[in-house]
């Protein structure tokens, strides 16, 4: 895989903060069609697994979560290529998804990039963290230790005002539980073509 530079992978992540943005831009509509509805996704609106997670709940929710893909990609820039993120966000979004119609039936509605956005973090910034790094161990411990407050107390009334509506954390677990699995499939991979014959 290329290395992606910081300046390329600020640039993927404006494009596609910019297409959470317009897609806020237009209205109602495109949410309802695009957010995770269990019952709609159970009746074969299968788009929804993955489109739910480009639409949002108001304009702080939206740029909150296009503030939060710039963050990630000057913190971890190497995830940020155009062909890793488009793949990264689909497995992410499609692990959230899966996850919330497997173990969270309580969840009837769902839309936002967090959950993706808690998987990018851990993506990004686990493999340094592993190796030693010290900056990215106390990154990745802040975002894990916060999803795991926000699962045991909740989320913050404040932020649910701001965001305006219901703050489903368990989708956060299920993002980073999606990018540590795709982390070790990863390293499987590498470790299986370091042992291959040459």
């Amino acid at each position: 895989m290329p290395e992606v530079t910081p300046g390329r992978a600020m640039a993927h992540a404006a494009l596609a903060a910019l297409l959470l943005v317009a897609l806020q831009a237009t209205g109602d509509a495109p949410r309802l069609l695009l957010r995770y509805e269990r019952d709609a996704v159970l009746h074969g609106e299968l788009w929804r697994l993955f489109s739910a997670h480009l639409v949002h709940l108001g304009w702080a929710h939206a740029l909150l979560n296009a503030c939060g893909l710039l963050l990630c990609a000057w913190i971890a820039p190497a995830r940020f290529g155009a062909w890793r993120l488009v793949c990264d966000g689909l497995w992410l979004g499609g692990c959230v998804s899966l996850l919330l119609l497997a173990f969270s039936p309580e969840v009837a509605h769902y839309v936002g990039l967090s959950g993706v956005l808690y998987g990018l973090f851990v993506l990004g910034l686990a493999p340094p963290a592993f190796r030693g790094d010290r900056i990215a161990l106390l990154g990745l411990t802040t975002v894990l230790g916060w999803m795991a407050w926000q699962l045991i107390a909740g989320p913050a009334p404040a932020e649910e005002r701001q965001i305006g509506g219901r703050i489903i954390a368990v989708a956060h677990l299920y993002g980073v539980v999606g990018a540590f699995v795709l982390l070790a499939v990863q390293g499987l991979r590498a470790h299986r073509q370091r042992l291959a014959p040459r």
